[in-house]
């Protein structure tokens, strides 16, 4: 699918997700055989519960079915982020300050190498973070576009 086609698919799924008062996060589609997968991932402070996902996996197959948005058979999942959650938005990040991050950069920033980078998201702003490198103590400013992928990770 074209980046087009999800962001038509993202108009008709967003307002159901806001409707029930949650964040859509992201959605994806996944395989090209004869059933793709629609993953739509939805949050909300304090995480999602299993009811919600299966609310908006009604309401959104009865709105994909209304606009015609999806023209052959698919599989629908409505799921939370996880744990692991990716952040690729600001706010993603805003919401991840004080957590343990991996960021790959696209090139050296900072001092800081391109390629995983693990440490805590100190601040967030709209134009980049605020990252203390672990193990290192060393407090960088990166902004976003230096970001080629980050995600929240598991502290042990």
């Amino acid at each position: 699918m074209s980046v087009g086609d999800l962001e038509s698919l993202r108009a008709v799924i967003k307002p159901v997700v806001e409707g029930e008062a949650l964040e859509l996060v992201d959605i994806e589609i996944r395989g090209r055989g004869k059933t793709p997968v629609l993953r739509i991932y939805i949050d909300k402070d304090g995480g999602v519960t299993v009811e919600e996902c299966a609310k908006v996996s009604r309401q959104a197959e009865l709105a994909l079915t209304a606009e015609n948005s999806m023209n052959s058979p698919y599989t629908l999942e409505v799921s939370s982020p996880g744990l692991t959650r990716p952040l690729k938005k600001p706010a993603d990040f805003k919401r991840a300050v004080g957590s343990l991050a991996c960021l790959v950069l696209k090139n050296m920033v900072a001092g800081v190498d391109s390629g995983k980078t693990l440490g805590v998201i100190t601040d967030a702003n709209d134009t980049g973070v605020t990252f203390e490198i672990k193990d290192e103590g060393k407090s960088v400013e990166i902004p976003y576009p230096d970001i080629k992928k980050a995600n929240l990770e598991i502290e042990f």
